[in-house]
């Protein structure tokens, strides 16, 4: 297929936080973390400058080659589970100051950049729950699952830590099939899951939002704050502004709005939300591409999709438009491309 030719996958833009648990958890093993650095761009010491940045490809390729040495299935659970606030850096260290949990959860998701986050997050409150939800920037289904799990086992090892609480969520919901590994999931997040779902989110009471914090300190949160304002790249609020375009048309891909509409939504116009589009190398219809793109091709490793179902997920109303859209997308068929990803998995 295709390889992703979003400017973004390429930009020296992640922070290597993940990166460097990963290679220490390889190190523990005792594997040599130059060597799975090697030909990647960068050398173990690099990640522990402060303002050292990957590109996504660098991160992906490193997680690719730590599964193969590794052998650990498993291994975003492995990474997840053991980390503290601290192992976010400024940002963990303010929620450890933050009044309750729920001002810890949202300063997380404010500055989930700067955590090292290689995946979307937002939260949604459904009544009495709350709705973690994170979606992958580009579809690679092995790295994607190995983030996933690390994103949602170290949430739940973070907020465990804060409240000094052994809490456990609602439910857990995620697009991926079922692993092989499931029973790791079953001792670590102790709640219902399921596999093969339309979403990736972690569902939790709402009453955990004002669960106190006991080590509260209002000054020491607004001087972190400070510090991580004042550290964001010039070039940020570009990239936010095309990741919450990117949220909007998630949430009604197989009809998303119109430039004009969304201009709207953002409270721009839509000269403006175009020129700005165009600053960051892309195009509006490229974007929706994109998403289409990634959407299908997780429909379509799901063995009991059928590709109607695919077709309309995405936003066509027919299969003939769908395979030909797909194959200007990835150079594939869908039956080509769903034959490789059951290889692949």
């Amino acid at each position: 297929m295709k390889p992703i030719v979003d400017p973004r996958y390429s930009e020296a833009s992640a922070s290597p936080q993940i990166s460097r648990f990963l290679l220490q958890h390889a190190r523990a093993c005792g594997h040599d973390p130059a060597l799975l650095c090697r030909g990647l761009g960068f050398a173990p010491e690099d990640l522990q400058q402060p303002d050292y940045r990957l590109s996504f490809r660098q991160s992906y390729q490193l997680v690719r080659r730590a599964q193969q040495l590794l052998g650990d299935s498993a291994l975003g659970l492995t990474v997840g589970e053991r980390q503290t606030p601290v192992s976010w850096g400024l940002v963990g260290l303010a929620m450890l100051a933050c009044a309750d949990l729920g001002a810890a959860l949202q300063l997380a998701l404010r500055y989930q950049w700067h955590i090292g986050s290689l995946l979307d997050y937002h939260s949604e409150l459904h009544g009495d729950q709350v709705r973690f939800c994170a979606t992958p920037r580009f579809f690679d289904p092995e790295v994607a699952v190995f983030y996933l799990e690390e994103a949602f086992a170290s949430s739940l090892s973070i907020v465990r830590f804060l409240t000094g609480q052994s809490l456990v969520p609602s439910r857990i919901e995620l697009q991926h099939g079922c692993p092989a590994h499931a029973q790791r999931y079953a001792e670590l997040f102790r709640c219902p899951l399921q596999f093969a779902s339309e979403s990736n989110l972690m569902e939790f009471p709402a009453s955990w939002l004002t669960l106190p914090l006991p080590t509260r300190d209002d000054y020491v949160v607004a001087e972190i704050c400070l510090l991580l304002d004042s550290s964001t790249r010039q070039d940020q609020g570009l990239s936010d502004l095309i990741e919450t375009i990117e949220r909007e048309v998630r949430k009604s891909l197989g009809t998303p709005p119109s430039l004009s509409q969304l201009a709207s939504q953002l409270n721009l116009s839509e000269r403006t939300l175009r020129r700005r589009i165009e600053e960051a190398g892309l195009s509006y219809h490229a974007i929706v591409d994109a998403l289409r793109r990634a959407r299908a091709l997780q429909l379509l490793g799901q063995r009991d999709n059928r590709l109607i179902d695919v077709a309309c997920a995405t936003g066509f109303s027919d299969v003939r438009n769908f395979r030909r859209a797909f194959k200007r997308w990835t150079g594939v068929t869908p039956r080509t491309a769903r034959q490789r990803i059951a290889q692949d998995v």
